[in-house]
C-alpha cells in the first residue's frame, strides 16, 4: 500500500499527499525516518575520554518538498490556509494500514515564483520528537466481567450478573524504544473507597490521592482521573456529575507514573475499600520514527 501523508491544522483544514496531484504532489519528505540525540558528557582531569551524563532527543524537523501545477494562485493559498503559523498542527503518516501522528509548528513556507510546475517547501518543527499511535490503548487493571448473557434485556432488580476481578497487578509491556509514555488512569468506585493509590512495581513509584489534610472519600459512581503526560499532569475528581481538579489532594510522595521501556506492572490499593475500585489505564505508544 502506498504511503499517505496528511497535515491538519487547528481549524480542521488539511492537505493530503498521495501519488497524484491533489493539488500538490509530494516530491520528498525529510525527517520522518531520522532520530537525533544530544549526548552530554563531562571531561575528567587526567582521565582518557569523558564520562557519559545522559542523552536527550533533539526536536524533529520535517521538511516537505512538493510540486503543483495549473492554478498557481489557488495552490499557494491552500498552503497558506493549512500551514498556519503560531498554532499547532498534526502530521499523520499512514502505511500498510498503520497510522502514526506527531504534532508540529510551522517554521516556514517557501513557494517558487517562476516555472511550471511550481515547487514549494514547507518546514515543520516538532518539539516532541516522538511519533504516536493514532489511537489509545486501553488496559483494564481491575474491573467487572460479565457472567451471564441474555438474548433479551430485563429491568434491573438490583442483582449483579458479573464478578469483580481480584487481580491486584497488571503488566503492560512497552516494546517500543520510547520511555516516559504518559497515561490516563481512571479509578471508578462501586462503593466506599478512601484515599486510592496506584503503583508501578518496577520503578517503585506511587501516586496516592488523599492525605490527612485532604482526605478523599469516594462514593459509588465517583471517578478519579489522573493524567501523567509531559506538560499534562493533573488529577480530576467527579462526584454527583461535577468535575473539579484536586491536585492538592496528592500525597507528598506521589509521582506521576509513566510507562518505561519493557514491563510496567501496575497495581492499585486504598486505605479502605480497594475491593470497590475499578481501574483502567489508557495511553498511546510512542515511536522514534514512522
Amino acid at each position: 500500500m502506498a504511503r499517505i501523508i496528511e497535515c491538519t491544522n487547528t481549524d480542521g483544514l488539511s492537505i493530503r499527499f498521495g501519488h497524484t496531484y491533489a493539488p500538490w504532489l509530494l516530491l520528498d519528505v525529510e525527517g520522518i525516518y531520522l532520530s537525533e540525540g544530544n549526548v552530554y558528557t563531562s571531561d575528567n582531569t587526567m582521565t582518557d575520554g569523558a564520562t557519559y551524563q545522559g542523552t536527550t532527543l533533539k526536536l524533529r524537523n520535517i521538511v516537505l518538498t512538493m510540486q503543483g501545477r495549473k492554478d498557481h494562485k489557488y495552490n499557494r493559498q491552500i498552503l497558506y490556509d493549512v500551514f498556519k503559523p503560531k498554532s499547532p498542527g498534526t502530521f499523520s503518516y499512514t502505511e500498510d494500514g498503520e497510522t502514526k501522528t506527531i504534532e508540529y509548528y510551522v517554521e516556514s513556507v517557501e513557494i517558487s515564483t517562476m516555472g511550471t510546475p511550481r515547487t514549494a517547501t514547507v518546514s515543520l518543527l516538532c518539539p516532541d520528537p516522538y511519533f504516536q499511535a493514532s489511537e489509545d490503548t486501553r488496559v483494564v487493571v481491575a474491573g467487572w466481567s460479565a457472567l451471564w448473557e441474555f438474548r433479551h434485556e430485563f429491568p434491573s432488580e438490583g442483582e449483579t450478573f458479573g464478578e469483580k476481578s481480584e487481580e491486584k497487578l497488571k503488566t503492560i509491556t512497552n516494546d517500543t524504544a520510547a520511555d516516559n509514555i504518559g497515561m490516563t488512569i481512571i479509578i471508578t468506585a462501586s462503593g466506599y473507597v478512601s484515599n486510592p493509590s496506584i503503583t508501578c512495581v518496577e520503578t517503585q513509584q506511587m501516586i496516592k490521592v488523599g492525605t490527612v489534610a485532604h482526605p478523599l472519600n469516594m462514593e459509588a459512581g465517583d471517578e478519579v482521573r489522573i493524567t501523567t503526560g509531559t506538560n499534562d499532569k493533573h488529577v480530576y475528581y467527579t462526584h454527583a456529575g461535577e468535575t473539579r481538579e484536586i491536585n492538592e489532594y496528592l500525597d507528598e510522595d506521589s509521582e506521576f507514573i509513566q510507562l518505561m521501556r519493557g514491563d510496567n506492572t501496575i497495581g492499585y490499593d486504598a486505605d479502605s475499600g480497594a475491593g470497590y475500585m475499578s481501574v483502567s489505564v489508557m495511553f498511546r505508544y510512542k515511536y522514534l520514527g514512522v
